[in-house]
């Protein structure tokens, strides 16, 4: 079953394939506008950053609710005294609730953008050690190639946000192209689907 955050991504993605076509369209018409290449950059980085957050609460509430088998860093989560206290003298139903509020702020002030910070945040919600070995055999690529790939994803993605998407050294704005728009966002689609599809 597709999770809701999943579902969410696909919306979110939805307007970076909208914004090449939208680039398409105006570079027809004799319009530089590559503004909108560079927000596929930051809106699908973005949308994966989102993913994952929302996957680690989904996922781990469903396993605190079901009585499942918490991860081992979930379990090392310290958890504050009244939060303990709360889900301690609730029901059931609200046991639940307070679980998933904790992990709300768990994760709040997180980014999952680069590889081993995602790698990292999975393990809230799967115990797998090898975490970038799976995910990259079903890419079809080394996980050192794999990682990097994301990595370079992203620290394009902090350029544009951080930097205007200019070069440190020349200060001139560096190039934006469809391909590597689209080869980006393609890239982080296909890595979510898999993780979708290996996180139990």
């Amino acid at each position: 079953m597709t999770s809701a955050a999943k579902t969410n991504f696909d919306s979110h993605l939805t307007q970076c394939y909208e914004a090449i076509e939208i680039y398409s369209h105006l570079k027809q018409r004799g319009y530089s506008a590559d503004f909108g290449l560079r927000f596929v950059w930051v809106s699908s980085v973005s949308a994966l950053d989102h993913y994952v957050s929302e996957l680690i609460i989904e996922k781990s509430t469903e396993q605190f609710a079901n009585q499942g088998i918490l991860s081992t860093k979930l379990l090392n989560e310290g958890v504050p005294l009244q939060a303990s206290m709360r889900m301690n003298s609730s029901s059931a139903t609200q046991a639940i609730v307070e679980f998933r509020s904790f992990i709300e702020q768990v994760v709040r002030f997180r980014t999952f953008q680069k590889s081993k910070d995602i790698a990292d945040g999975l393990s809230y919600i799967w115990n797998e050690q090898h975490k970038w070995e799976k995910i990259s055999d079903k890419l079809g690529l080394k996980p050192k190639s794999a990682k990097y790939k994301l990595n370079s994803i992203g620290y394009r993605r902090d350029l544009i946000v951080h930097n205007a998407d200019c070069d440190s050294y020349t200060g001139k704005l560096k190039e934006c192209t469809t391909t590597e728009a689209s080869e980006a966002l393609n890239y982080i689609k296909e890595t979510v689907e898999i993780i979708e599809d290996l996180v139990p």
